[in-house]
């Protein structure tokens, strides 16, 4: 479970991602911050009380996957980072992280000793 909580920079990453597009655009940066921790928070609590009341957790995020409108934005832009592959390079940095917590690499995702 451990490799989960090194997860966390990497949400701040793509949070900051999110707010600099915003700040790109126009959007004033304190707006932009204010409404990216919002969402996230928005995001993060949903999956929390969904996984509460749930009986196979395991289905839960599945299930709020499914409940984006199909043919929708949310729907769109899961499509197109599964299709660029970036899922998959999440998956394979906790195996990284994890053969690091192991003792089997330095944690990169090459994988030395």
């Amino acid at each position: 479970m451990m490799v989960s909580t090194c997860m966390m920079g990497p949400i701040y990453g793509l949070m900051r991602a999110n707010r600099d597009f915003l700040i790109e655009k126009g959007v004033p940066p304190k707006d932009a911050n204010y409404v990216v921790a919002r969402q996230y928070f928005g995001m993060t609590k949903d999956a929390l009380l969904r996984s509460e009341v749930v009986d196979d957790c395991k289905d839960s995020l599945d299930k709020l996957i499914s409940e984006q409108t199909p043919g929708g934005l949310n729907e769109q832009t899961l499509k197109n980072l599964e299709e660029a592959g970036a899922l998959d390079t999440y998956e394979h940095t906790m195996e990284a992280v994890l053969n690091r917590i192991q003792g089997k690499t330095d944690g990169t995702m090459g994988g030395t000793k």
